[in-house]
């Protein structure tokens, strides 16, 4: 009887560890999670975190918008997810992206590089791509002076190559850092810092008709 009832309790071991097994491999982990974007929307906000926590809808008054912001990612990482984010059929992407990279120490030629590389995955995927200045910290004045050069770099490609481009900095730092009333963290800017950002942005949705 004692031998009996070992059995049942060793197959109801196994059968729960089976159990287990089996949730687990219905709920992969995503590393991407854009991934689970299924909505067709004409505009994208397309970045790291800075762009994450926009309230893109409410801030551009469009519900025609889809935050692909990743928080933590880098212009490289970005870039491997253009192919899941073209199969949305969005018909404008506004880029945001570098700072990641210069935390990590990116160099500042690959950052660059990494920028081109998405413009032109976009524009032969048939997205107009909308490329936004790397938005100064508020504290680090060392790293904002990287930043300047490389915005300044990527300006010149985008009017050489007539890409649209936008520069935050001109409407949210005093020219050498983040403001502080637009600064939350010296990084990631206010709730208020993101109304005239899509100010900008409406600007660019208004040329193309959208």
């Amino acid at each position: 009887m004692k031998n009996v009832i070992l059995i049942l309790l060793t197959c109801c071991f196994v059968n729960q560890c089976f159990s287990q097994v089996e949730t687990k491999k219905a709920k992969p982990y995503r590393s991407n999670p854009t991934d689970t974007i299924t909505i067709n929307r004409k505009i994208v906000m397309y970045g790291n975190s800075i762009t994450f926590q926009g309230d893109w809808n409410t801030v551009l008054k469009n519900s025609d918008v889809t935050n692909w912001g990743i928080p933590g990612y880098t212009t490289g990482q970005l870039i491997w997810t253009i192919k899941n984010l073209v199969k949305l059929n969005p018909v404008i992407c506004f880029m945001e992206g570098g700072i990641n990279d210069l935390y990590l120490g990116v160099p500042p030629e690959r950052i660059y590089q990494n920028h081109l590389s998405a413009l032109q995955e976009l524009k032969k995927n048939h997205v107009i791509p909308v490329l936004q200045s790397i938005i100064f910290t508020q504290y680090d004045l060392k790293l904002n002076k990287v930043i300047r050069k490389l915005n300044l770099r990527l300006k010149k490609y985008c009017e050489k190559n007539n890409f649209d481009f936008i520069d935050l900095n001109q409407i949210l730092s005093d020219g050498k850092a983040l403001k502080k009333e637009n600064s939350k963290d010296g990084v990631h800017i206010t709730q208020a810092a993101y109304l005239p950002w899509g100010g900008e942005v409406v600007k660019i949705l208004k040329k193309y008709g959208l």
